[in-house]
């Protein structure tokens, strides 16, 4: 919201939206704005894709021995 104006609450979403619109096509400044007026950032799909997930309750299941190998030494 670049400018001050004053707004109803319906207004602002359909300003919101055309700023998340414009941000999803790759519009810098949309982005910037998001980021400043409503603390929102926007990730692109390579960047999700690097994220790692920190998730406390799970625990990765144990590998069985390989009873071929081991029982061959």
């Amino acid at each position: 919201m670049g400018e001050q104006w004053s707004i109803t609450q319906e207004e602002e979403e359909i300003y919101r939206r055309r700023l998340f619109a414009r941000a999803t096509k790759g519009d810098a400044k949309a982005k910037e704005e998001l980021q400043r007026t409503y603390g929102v950032r926007l990730w692109s799909e390579r960047e999700r894709s690097q994220l790692e997930y920190d998730n406390p309750k799970y625990k990765p299941k144990a590998r069985p021995a390989a009873k071929g190998k081991a029982a061959s030494r």
